[in-house]
Order: C-alpha cells, then sequence, then structure tokens
C-alpha cells in the first residue's frame, strides 16, 4: 500500500514540475519523446498505440489484419473446449476407478468364498456368470 501512495505522490509532483516548465523546453522534450520511440520501435505500422504527453493515446497501426481479428477470437474458445473436454475425460477415468474400487470391494467383501477361489483360474467366469 506504501508502494501505491509514494508512486502516486511523485506522479503528482512530476505532472505538477512539468506544468512549470517553459514551453520551448516542453517541445524539445516531445520532440525528444517522439524521436525515442521511433527509434525504439521497428516501424510505425508495429506500434498499435503510442501515448503522448497528456496522457491521451494516438493509433498509429491500420485495423488489424483479418487472421488477427479471427485467431483472437477463435482461439481462447478452442482452449475453453479443450479445457472442457480434459475434465469430461479426467472425471470419466475417475468415476471408472471409482466403480472398479467400489466392484472390488463388493467381490472381495464376500466372506463365502474361501481364500483359494481367488487364486483360481476359473474364478473370473464365475464373478461373469453370478452377475448376470
Amino acid at each position: 500500500m506504501n508502494e501505491q501512495v509514494f508512486a502516486n505522490t511523485l506522479r503528482r509532483a512530476l505532472d505538477e514540475s512539468a506544468e512549470r516548465l517553459p514551453y520551448r523546453i516542453t517541445q524539445r522534450l516531445e520532440r525528444a519523446r517522439s524521436a525515442a520511440v521511433a527509434r525504439a520501435l521497428p516501424s510505425p505500422q508495429a506500434a498499435l498505440a503510442v501515448a503522448t504527453a497528456d496522457g491521451s493515446s494516438e493509433w498509429t497501426g491500420g485495423q488489424p489484419s483479418i487472421l488477427y481479428r479471427v485467431l483472437s477470437t477463435v482461439l481462447p474458445m478452442l482452449l475453453v473446449a479443450a479445457a472442457l473436454y480434459g475434465i469430461a475425460l479426467w472425471d470419466d477415468a475417475q468415476r471408472a476407478a471409482d466403480t472398479a474400487d467400489i466392484d472390488a470391494e463388493l467381490v472381495l467383501g464376500d466372506d463365502d468364498l474361501p481364500v483359494s477361489a481367488y487364486a483360481d483360474k476359473g474364478f473370473g467366469v464365475y464373478l461373469r456368470n453370478t452377475r448376470q
């Protein structure tokens, strides 16, 4: 919280001192800033918006391409759909595992069977026949 208060105080102090600068110095600073931004950006079309000294923004590029607009719309929807599909698969696997655990508890919970029955090769056939 102190950092936010400090940042606001500093911003206000800089804004007040910038307002007291002579017009000639303000213009030189603006030209220097524009030159620095022009050197930093590969081309004017690469920057979509450049902030000006008064805090507004100035549009320097054209309309975004159709590919960009389609991808920015479709890609998030595809990611959400893929995530939901993954969640559904995980949920199905969890339910199958839970059902298998319940079946195993029911089968192993029968005290009627001797321990040797579990080792018998025909035990699986016996289980299938008794469930139907």
